[in-house]
């Protein structure tokens, strides 16, 4: 049974994105682990850590989903009303 107030929350666009980006990130890895079991390759558990990149404060990575989602926005008024 629906919530009668389930329509009035929103969630905030800040929060989606990250939603987005581990759905995302989930489903590259499963793609990997499917590519691996195709090519008969046995999957050992390895996850690769990058350590030597650059490193974001949480200013930057918000800054980092304002510029995204920015994008996201300028892409879809490009496109025109009616475009999801």
């Amino acid at each position: 049974m629906p919530h009668e107030h389930s329509e009035k929350i929103t969630i905030h666009p800040k929060h989606q994105a990250r939603d987005r980006f581990g759905k995302e990130a989930l489903q590259t890895a499963h793609g990997i682990t499917e590519a691996l079991a195709e090519a008969g390759v046995d999957d050992d558990g390895v996850v690769v850590l990058r350590t030597d990149g650059k490193r974001h404060s949480f200013a930057g990575l918000e800054k980092l989903i304002d510029d995204a989602l920015a994008e996201e926005a300028a892409a879809a008024e490009e496109a025109g009303p009616g475009t999801p």
